[in-house]
């Protein structure tokens, strides 16, 4: 009788034991499998996503790869580890994607603009700017007779972060700072005749100048308040459908 619980013991361990080999070989057979036997395609792009480095499991948790067709162990997507944007924050930092304001594309889905394997573009986007912006955003406003040159180029992103910014309209410093990127000039002349010089606005905010945009309720004055910052009928990027200064000046300070 004394030697039943040395016994059981030893049942008890050589079980924990048999355990253990049988877990750790299927974990070991699931790491060896290549998936690229059959998935190879989604590497054959010119940029490759680094998260395949770390093995599809690392994303595709839910995914019983010994098996064809595979089984999925839990109900996300695609047998995804945790939904988006969750999953990318595991390797991309939160605090970038989560500003004043945040792009309305960023909680659709990161997968809506980029390509989660390998893409033939940079940053691993499915299409280049601005055709990929026009996925969403209407290209009748950016296309009109004038169009402003970094629109033309598709530089978008000169003007504005695509994830998240403490700025209105996601840019990616304060309105008028900008605009001053390009256009330096502009903080002299006319521009400035009755107001603080526009380098000053660059420095100090909308709300400590006291500037409001007449025609735009909580919208700062700035240079998008005469210009439109994308396309216009007018040749000096005029809003209000303007044809000179003056009509310009006017649709805000009517005449008596």
């Amino acid at each position: 009788m004394r030697r039943k619980p040395a016994y059981i013991l030893f049942l008890l361990q050589l079980f924990i034991i048999l355990l253990c080999s049988i877990v750790l070989r299927s974990s070991a057979s699931a790491a060896g499998i290549n998936c690229l036997k059959c998935h190879r395609k989604l590497t054959k792009a010119k940029f490759v996503h680094h998260a395949l480095d770390m093995g599809c499991p690392a994303c595709h948790t839910g995914i019983d790869a010994k098996t064809v067709p595979h089984k999925k162990t839990n109900r996300l997507s695609r047998g995804l580890s945790s939904e988006q944007p969750d999953l990318c924050y595991g390797c991309h930092d939160q605090g970038m994607f989560a500003k004043k304001d945040v792009h309305p594309a960023v909680g659709m889905g990161c997968t809506g603009c980029h390509d989660a394997h390998s893409s033939k573009n940079a940053k691993l986007l499915k299409s280049r700017p601005p055709d990929l912006c026009f996925t969403c955003h209407d290209k009748a406003g950016f296309t009109r007779k004038t169009v402003h040159p970094p629109v033309a180029s598709g530089k978008c992103l000169t003007c504005h972060t695509p994830h998240a910014s403490d700025e209105m309209a996601l840019l990616v410093k304060k309105p008028v700072a900008v605009c001053l990127q390009c256009h330096s000039d502009a903080a002299h002349g006319q521009h400035s005749s009755h107001q603080p010089p526009v380098s000053e606005q660059a420095t100090r905010s909308a709300d400590e100048l006291g500037l409001q945009d007449p025609m735009r309720p909580n919208k700062p004055f700035y240079c998008g308040s005469c210009h439109n910052p994308h396309s216009s009928d007018s040749p000096q990027l005029f809003n209000f459908n303007a044809r000179s200064p003056q009509d310009l000046c006017l649709h805000c300070h009517f005449k008596n």
